[in-house]
């Protein structure tokens, strides 16, 4: 029988509320030298995410005031001194629980950080890398979140409005095949996956103008007038614009591998718009903090952030592997 982890754990849900919504959406990077200088790490010129700095210490004053750790695992009185420490989070609370963590190795050195599903835009690259020996991160598939950057929102926008220049069929027809579409290989009964790509090429060649022959028009002029915009705010952005924030830790990104076709498993897929991963199979590989640098739009984009779906993935995986889950 495995050995029970002996640890006392600290854990730090994602978004929940408006005011946690807030702070998402404050991706100004902040130095860490000051935080860093205070609890005994090197943060000279690293940043995190501006958000997270403000939650981290709202954790950290709510366990102070408490007196918790001291209480449980340090000091002569500890309750439980022979104890390890364990930082878990999801979402914002992974790159929060990251940062918590720094703070708190000097006290405890044994200390392990394992994150679910954080932010791409987290923290600088030195850091991020720093912490793999005692940070474990799990990403699910085509996860959003820890694939959202500044850069990354600013593609995916402009890769978008492009694609709309290209649209040489009324808008409504282009919505209206979306609508019948988004379930292609899970509602219709195709050979092979040959069949649906030719499928998608045809509705490509359709609805779309090759991008070298797209023609001129008003949408095109003003298209190019936002881009020029675009391109001088990005100049006169400074630090926001020059520092690149990641997902901190090593990095497990658990990959769909494939799925079973069967009539139960396309009937939930229908009915969820293709956001179900009912039938899927997945596989876990090690990537490096800066592979998931483009958004990925997929119809689970969003759901693979779930946590409940994460962790049903994981105890699925754990148990091809023949990993105990106690």
């Amino acid at each position: 029988m495995p050995t029970a982890w002996r640890s006392v754990v600290i854990t730090i849900r994602g978004t929940f509320s408006l005011e946690d919504c807030v702070t998402d959406v404050l991706i100004s990077p902040e130095s860490l030298a000051e935080l860093g200088s205070e609890f005994g790490f090197d943060a000279s010129e690293q940043y995190c995410h501006g958000g997270m700095l403000a939650c981290v210490r709202n954790v950290y004053r709510d366990l102070q005031h408490h007196n918790l750790l001291d209480r449980l695992l340090y000091g002569n009185d500890a309750q439980y001194p022979d104890y390890t420490l364990r930082i878990v989070g999801h979402s914002l609370g992974a790159s929060t629980g990251t940062i918590l963590s720094f703070m708190l190795r000097q006290k405890f050195p044994t200390l392990r950080c394992i994150n679910y599903s954080p932010p791409g835009h987290s923290i600088s690259w030195e850091m991020a890398i720093e912490c793999q020996e005692w940070c474990n991160t799990f990403i699910l598939d085509s996860d959003l979140v820890p694939r959202l950057s500044l850069l990354a929102m600013e593609k995916l926008r402009d890769e978008i409005l492009s694609l709309i220049g290209r649209v040489k069929v009324p808008k409504i027809e282009v919505a209206g095949r979306l609508v019948r579409g988004s379930g292609l290989s899970s509602c219709h009964c195709f050979e092979n996956e040959i069949e649906i790509e030719d499928e998608l090429a045809e509705d490509v060649n359709r609805l779309l103008f090759d991008p070298v022959q797209i023609p001129p028009s008003e949408y095109q002029q003003q298209l190019a007038h936002f881009q020029q915009v675009q391109e001088e705010r990005r100049e006169s952005r400074g630090l926001t614009r020059e520092v690149k924030l990641f997902p901190p830790g090593k990095i497990v990104h658990v990959v769909k591998a494939g799925e079973n076709r069967t009539c139960a498993h396309n009937f939930s897929k229908c009915l969820t718009c293709g956001a179900s991963n009912a039938g899927s199979f997945y596989t876990p590989i090690w990537i490096d903090n800066d592979d998931l640098n483009e958004i990925v739009v997929s119809p689970t984009m969003g759901t693979d952030h779930f946590p409940n779906r994460i962790s049903a993935t994981l105890q699925a995986v754990a148990s091809n592997y023949g990993i105990s889950q106690r």
